[in-house]
């Protein structure tokens, strides 16, 4: 007998819950292993100290001041969830505004050449104009199909994201909890 079985064992030696062949193999497997014979021991030790001990009577009210503390400690969490500023953002809810409000000006400013023009990034002579330029004038010049298929696969990729930087933290779990059950596993 392995010494793994015969600790599985041990405390239905003990119950007496044993057949005779299974106890005998226990004996047998005792008399040869120091180790389990000490867990044996121990077992023993610790079952007869639990029949030495005496009983402690729960006080009468003790469900009624348990049942208090749970519902003062539910309507603590829920206080605490209604402090919460429902307008506060989170880093990445602020990025994402970020980035969208720098769009929106970079958009305005390409579509009034008078804005543009007074701007001394604007004037279309300086490395960051003509860099944005650049890329303008390459996405235009590009196969309309190819820049269409970018365009639906950016913003489906950005609509996503904004959902969920707007949805709350629970949204965001169930959501994420729902991608992860779906992906096949390896």
């Amino acid at each position: 007998m392995h010494c793994a079985k015969a600790t599985h064992q041990l405390q239905l030696y003990l119950d007496k819950q044993l057949t005779l062949a299974q106890t005998r193999a226990l004996e047998t497997h005792l008399s040869t292993c120091r180790s389990c014979c000490r867990e044996y021991f121990l077992l023993e030790e610790i079952e007869q100290s639990l029949q030495h001990m005496e009983m402690v009577a729960e006080p009468a009210n003790l469900t009624v001041n348990i049942m208090q503390k749970v519902a003062i400690s539910s309507q603590q969490v829920r206080t605490q969830k209604r402090e919460v500023h429902p307008l506060r953002l989170s880093l990445s809810e602020m990025i994402v505004a970020i980035i969208l409000a720098t769009i929106t000006m970079f958009v305005i400013i390409l579509n009034q050449p008078a804005t543009r023009a007074g701007l001394p990034i604007g004037n279309g002579h300086d490395p960051i104009s003509l860099f944005l330029f650049s890329i303008w004038n390459t996405l235009v010049t590009t196969n309309l199909n190819t820049l269409m298929a970018c365009l639906w696969v950016f913003g489906t990729l950005l609509g996503v994201w904004i959902t969920l930087a707007v949805a709350g933290s629970d949204m965001r779990d169930q959501w994420y909890r729902a991608v992860v059950d779906r992906l096949p596993v390896w």
